[in-house]
């Protein structure tokens, strides 16, 4: 049986939402770059930007958004030559803008006032997702997506294979499991509001209509794909700019220290095995 993510948002102040958290985005990177002298937040917005929207142009080009889907900002349709790159820009900057804050928090094991202001954020996502559901909630299908398409899964799964194996070069495990866990708790705060509205849902085929599917495979294949195609599908917003070196990892708090007490007892080890394999150096002297 075939199974449809099914949308009403796309034309329904979704992207004047977007907006606001863009600009949040953009002022925390250009606060990172100016203040901080910190420039990985601005590389990962822009590789979010277009990577996201180079795979919704993919994808919109095989179909695999519906027939005739489209978006709209300010109550004005976007044209299918720059919906993806807008989509790119509202969308895809703030999952990864998002994502890397909440990887870098964890790695550095920020206690202070930072975590307040990154869960303000989070608020604000889930505040707007909830009002785009309410407004959304009894409209038209806008956009209707294979669960199961071969396509995207090929693409995602390449992805996070790519990702996984740059994590593992580069020695950077622990920062791109953050960073996706990141993207899953945005994307968590983003769309199942908008499923429990009924704004996004999953549908079943069953003969020639599409029907909403009982509430376990709502939760079941929402939650699937939420995991996989929209949190899994974006972490080479980061791993592409971390493999091209353009970006660094920032170490987890108290590793350089780790690091030169473990040199410091290797140096103490060696100079204690000079000195016991030379036994007979004070007799001579």
């Amino acid at each position: 049986m075939d199974y449809l993510i099914v949308g009403t948002y796309d034309q329904t102040a979704y992207y004047e939402t977007r907006l606001v958290l863009m600009l949040a985005g953009i002022i925390l990177a250009l606060h990172q770059l100016i203040r901080r002298r910190e420039p990985r937040y601005l590389v990962v917005f822009l590789s979010s930007t277009l990577l996201m929207a180079a795979t919704e142009y993919l994808f919109q080009r095989e179909g695999l958004r519906g027939h005739g889907y489209s978006i709209s900002l300010l109550g004005r349709p976007v044209s299918a030559t720059y919906g993806p790159l807008l989509q790119g820009l509202l969308d895809g900057g703030v999952y990864g803008m998002i994502a890397l804050w909440f990887a870098d928090l964890r790695t550095s094991r920020n206690l202070g006032r930072s975590w307040i202001q990154l869960v303000t954020l989070l608020i604000t996502v889930l505040s707007l997702a909830v009002i785009i559901g309410r407004l959304s909630a009894d409209h038209v299908p806008t956009s209707i997506q294979p669960v199961f398409a071969i396509t995207p899964i090929v693409i995602i799964t390449t992805m996070i294979f790519f990702s996984l194996l740059v994590a593992w070069r580069r020695d950077a495990v622990a920062m791109v499991a953050n960073f996706y866990a990141g993207l899953l708790i945005v994307a968590l705060l983003n769309l199942f509001p908008l499923h429990l509205s009924g704004a996004r849902y999953v549908g079943q085929v069953v003969g020639a209509e599409t029907v909403r599917a009982d509430l376990t495979l709502q939760a079941g294949i929402g939650l699937l794909v939420a995991i996989f195609e929209v949190a899994g599908g974006k972490l080479h917003f980061l791993t592409i700019p971390l493999s091209l070196g353009l970006i660094r990892i920032r170490e987890r708090a108290g590793a350089e220290a780790e690091r030169l007490s473990y040199q410091h007892l290797q140096s103490l080890t060696n100079r204690g095995w000079r000195k016991r394999s030379k036994p007979f150096k004070r007799n001579s002297d």
